[in-house]
């Protein structure tokens, strides 16, 4: 058994919310875990990328992650490293011709930031933002740095790889704003488009994968590191988490990006975006007019 649908990316962009939504429903089969990373693993690994993500290296192995499918209609998995790598999306056509791609974008700016952050909180850079928007600074990763805070929001030849690829009947493109604001209709119109039951609602005030911060550095010290927080991930049951990440983590005040580097991400960002609007058919002014 294979997915016949892939969420794509972006990150940072609601996807994990998405995959939790899709996950609620009685005939929606998600993997487990969300990112498999079946069709970029090379890319990955090629490039050395610092996630200690999970990655599948087989097809028999991916084919397994879907074998418990029993009556469910819509079968998919969301890798978003699938979105950025040129290969990937004709690995995926080559494999899976008639599988239903859905993408999900936000302000390439504030995508940035937040996957930024994310990172930081993570231990997985130290880096002051404004020294990896600019290459100020050397460090052994700072080409990786660029390619996932900033490169990864240039979305325009992304997204026309899979409309070129797959056709607009089989791509989806939604924007994380409208999937916070209008989370109703965002969600009927997916469940039209992978053709399952529109009367299963899912619990759409939870989001999930939102931000938080240590609330000191020994907090942020002991998080950082991936062995204590894979132990306490094993070790605290999950009744507990939520209360204690509200104890001990920050989710209201989150850091502001200095307006002088937002000028200098819009001049970047701007003519990506405008070809993006004439490609989707969609006014993304907001996102390069504030």
């Amino acid at each position: 058994m294979l997915p016949n649908f892939i969420i794509v990316g972006a990150p940072k962009a609601g996807t994990t919310s998405l995959y939790y939504y899709l996950s609620e429903h009685p005939q929606v089969f998600m993997s487990d875990p969300k990112e498999v990373n079946f069709f970029s693993r090379e890319e990955i690994e090629r490039q050395g990328l610092y996630y200690d993500s999970f990655r599948v290296k087989s097809i028999e192995e991916y084919e397994k992650l879907f074998e418990t499918v029993s009556t469910e209609k819509a079968i998919g998995e969301g890798s978003v490293s699938y979105l950025f790598y040129p290969e990937t999306a004709e690995k995926i056509k080559e494999m899976l011709p008639d599988v239903k791609i859905i993408i999900l974008l936000r302000d390439p700016i504030e995508r940035g930031f937040s996957h930024y952050l994310m990172d930081y909180r993570l231990g997985l850079v130290s880096l002051p933002f404004e020294a990896i928007v600019n290459k100020s600074e050397n460090h052994k990763n700072m080409d990786l740095y660029y390619q996932q805070y900033i490169e990864l929001g240039l979305y325009y030849e992304q997204v026309k790889r899979y409309l070129d690829l797959f056709g607009e009947g089989q791509v989806k493109i939604y924007l994380q704003e409208e999937l916070r604001k209008n989370s109703d209709a965002v969600i009927k119109d997916l469940y039209d488009f992978l053709e399952i039951d529109p009367l299963s609602f899912p619990d759409t005030e939870r989001e999930h994968n939102v931000f938080s911060m240590p609330r000191n550095k020994f907090i942020h010290a002991l998080y950082a590191s991936y062995p204590i927080r894979t132990l306490m991930s094993v070790l605290i049951p999950n009744s507990l988490k939520d209360r204690l990440i509200n104890l001990f983590f920050d989710r209201k005040n989150k850091p502001k990006l200095d307006q002088r580097i937002k000028e200098d991400l819009l001049k970047l960002f701007t003519p990506d975006i405008k070809n993006l609007e004439q490609l989707i058919g969609r006014d993304l002014s907001h996102w390069y007019k504030g």
